[in-house]
């Protein structure tokens, strides 16, 4: 080999290089703003739970070689297990299945002397040994040259199970939601009924049990509970594990299988896994095309929130805002359903379905904290009756351009809630000498007409109760624009 030989080709061999390490981080780069994200749907989740990783069939190449010195436009061959489907037919336009599918016919294209084809097939053999035990060309229907016998396949691949959504709720249940407090649907409460909800409930999952699903009656709030013999009762306090028959509520299955979404994805159970995305549950869902949604501008965890308000107190909602919420969060669950498919199963991770892309009501949050994992086990929110006055950190925090305050009164209080800038300017009221119930109060601020940066939002609340106190807070949030 020559000097400029040798150079050429160390030259040539540096550039692709450089363009393969090039193209990996553009790839990289594209995964990572692109990330792939998982949902469920009611259906799947009452799905009887598959046997990952079992065996059910094989995958089988076979190539045929040509060497009848003619030309030839058909094959016939017997297979020693039966054939399922045919994957790759090679070229032949017509194949069919024949002796209960254990021979194939496939027609309609000439096959040049010294040519060969590949076929593949999936047959029902688990294990190994799948081959031809016999085969021959055919010219127009009739055989051409000898009869040939034991043709090996060149690749023979187990099929095997994905897992599928009742192994997903399986596996919540065991390793991720915590018990006894379990995962709660509505508002918990340790509060007298007549004081916090006189109407509705909560309810408190605490196995997996794919009798949780499908719903399919009426969304609307906890409003009554059916018994096996067909009596209702009103719905007021805690219900444990209720299967569907108990209290059918669309809306319920629907806020459960979305709740299960955030837990899967907060526990690296589905993708995206990726540092420096945003989790399912900080995704803003905005739809100009229904200014009307209730959902609008609200992250997927904020809308869950809301919700579960919705199932436990009746009087605060209509039939129509019922409706309003199965609808997003249907359309949430179907966003990012389809197909399982098992990246891992120890540690179990289910792969994602699409990207944020291809869903047009739903966005990134540049205000999430990316990629921070605290999972939310909604079994903790029991609300009792504070003893003290207590301000919570807004949430989310950073936040674009909507956020919630929360805030607990352990009485009656004229209350007063402003935000204010790095400067200590007003920037907005929120309540103004405002009569509150005690309790938990929350308060949804939209920051739509201000710049990013560092706030202070600070409360002011005076009882009016028989304590009368005089509470005062500071907390800071970030605006990320």
């Amino acid at each position: 080999m020559s000097k400029t030989d040798s150079t050429f080709n160390y030259s040539f061999f540096r550039k692709t290089i450089t363009s393969l390490l090039l193209l990996f981080i553009f790839s990289s780069v594209l995964l990572s703003q692109n990330p792939l994200y998982r949902t469920f749907n009611q259906n799947d989740l009452a799905l009887k739970k598959a046997k990952p990783g079992k065996a059910y069939a094989s995958s089988v190449c076979f190539k045929f070689l040509n060497t009848t010195g003619t030309a030839v436009n058909g094959l016939h061959a017997r297979v020693n297990s039966e054939i399922i489907v045919v994957e790759n037919s090679g070229g032949f336009p017509t194949v069919t299945l024949v002796a209960k599918g254990k021979e194939i016919e496939a027609t309609g294209m000439i096959v040049p002397p010294g040519d060969s084809v590949i076929l593949c097939f999936n047959v029902s053999k688990k294990g190994p040994g799948t081959m031809i035990s016999r085969w021959y060309w055919t010219l127009d229907g009739g055989q051409v040259g000898n009869v040939n016998n034991e043709l090996m396949p060149m690749t023979d691949t187990r099929l095997t199970l994905e897992p599928n959504a009742g192994n997903v709720l399986e596996h919540l249940y065991k390793r991720v939601i915590n018990r006894p407090e379990g995962l709660v649907v509505g508002i918990a409460s340790t509060m007298h009924k007549d004081t916090l909800n006189p109407n509705g409930g909560w309810i408190r999952y605490m196995k997996a049990d794919r009798k949780y699903f499908p719903h399919s009656l009426t969304p609307r709030c906890f409003d009554y509970l059916v018994s096996g013999s067909g009596r209702e009762r009103p719905f007021i306090g805690q219900v444990r594990n209720p299967h569907v028959k108990k209290h059918d509520n669309h809306l319920l299955g629907e806020v459960h299988a979305l709740k299960l979404a955030i837990l899967a994805n907060d526990s690296m159970v589905t993708e995206p896994i990726d540092s420096g995305v945003t989790l399912l549950g900080d995704l803003i869902y905005n739809d100009p095309a229904n200014p009307s949604d209730p959902c609008n501008g609200l992250t997927i965890r904020q809308i869950v929130h809301l919700v579960d308000s919705a199932l436990s107190y009746c009087d605060n909602f209509t039939s129509t805002q019922y409706q309003q919420f199965d609808y997003c969060i249907s359309r949430i669950n179907s966003a990012f359903d389809g197909e399982y498919h098992a990246i891992s199963l120890i540690p179990f991770l289910i792969a994602g379905t699409k990207s944020i892309d291809e869903v047009d009501f739903l966005h990134p949050n540049p205000g999430a904290v990316a990629g921070t994992r605290i999972v939310q086990r909604y079994g903790l929110d029991i609300i009792t009756s504070p003893e003290q006055f207590s301000l919570y950190q807004n949430y989310p925090n950073p936040f674009n351009p909507v956020t919630t305050i929360e805030f607990n009164l352990p009485e009656d209080a004229v209350v007063t809630l402003t935000v204010y800038n790095i400067l200590g300017q007003e920037m907005a009221v929120l309540l103004n000498n405002e009569v509150l119930e005690e309790g938990t109060q929350s308060i949804m601020f939209d920051a739509s007409g201000l710049a990013s940066g560092i706030y202070f939002y600070k409360i002011s609340a005076r009882g009016i109760g028989d304590y009368g106190k005089y509470s005062s807070s500071v907390m800071k949030m970030i605006l990320a624009k």
